[in-house]
């Protein structure tokens, strides 16, 4: 039952739910401003009470997600035209992001290459100076360049060779999967910023582009540094939100 895969996350049944209600109304394609179904009708294909449908919502509504117009039902807020609007407070993976939203991206890898950490590195991540790491750069692409990520994590995560290959989609999804790792949370910082000419033409965007850049260290559930990343995404494309409250 659905019910029971929402359970085996440790957070509250409704948050998990109100994840896989956006999830779901985005997959179904459905656009900003138009209906979503009813509490009965989600109730039934997520497997949960209506009381626990009506607190998901609810939650959509608190972050402006989503609307309730009396008598009549609730709907997604509209956004504003040509615009990717995503909650900022939702720690997920680039890909997820992406497949989130609704986007097609493909994926090129820019860099991938082995090398001595550095001294930020090493403080970001809690390693001794020196010790190996993996630099991976990466390119998400719809028509055009969208993202332009760098991920740095221990070399030894990751046995054998370094193949482009593998990397083509979701990292923490693979480190998760394969290597072990189990994301819990990260601590980020967003800032405003310009690519450099030089990195401009590598990655294919045009030179005085605004990005949103999300620089991160993301955290196992031992409480464990174990990826740092800096995920651009461009200003034209992309906005986030945060619901913010007054104490």
């Amino acid at each position: 039952m659905v019910q029971a895969v929402l359970r085996e996350d440790r957070r509250p049944l409704a948050a998990q739910l109100r994840d896989r209600i956006l999830e779901a109304v985005r997959g179904n394609s459905l656009g900003n401003g138009e209906r979503l179904p009813s509490e009965q009708e989600m109730a039934t294909r997520f497997g949960v009470s209506r009381a626990t449908v009506r607190e998901a919502l609810k939650l959509l509504e608190e972050e402006r997600v989503v609307i309730c117009r009396h008598g009549v039902g609730r709907f997604l807020a509209p956004a504003p035209g040509g615009m990717l609007i995503e909650d900022i407070t939702r720690l997920s993976s680039v890909t997820e992001l992406a497949q989130g939203l609704g986007i097609s991206t493909s994926t090129r890898v820019v860099t991938l290459r082995e090398e001595p950490a550095g001294e930020s590195v090493c403080g970001y991540l809690g390693l001794e100076p020196g010790e190996p790491v993996v630099v991976l750069e990466r390119v998400r692409l719809t028509t055009e360049p969208v993202i332009y990520s760098v991920d740095v994590f221990p070399r030894r995560l990751l046995a054998g060779d370094l193949v482009p290959e593998a990397f083509s989609g979701s990292l923490i999804s693979l480190m998760e999967r394969e290597w072990g790792a189990r994301l819990a949370y990260s601590k980020s910082t967003i800032s405003a910023c310009t690519l450099e000419p030089a990195l401009c033409a590598r990655i294919g965007v045009p030179e005085g582009l605004p990005w949103v850049l999300l620089e991160q260290v993301n955290y196992t559930t031992q409480d464990e540094p174990f990826l740092y990343s800096q995920d651009y995404h461009r200003g034209d494309k992309f906005c986030f939100r945060v619901l913010r409250r007054r104490r």
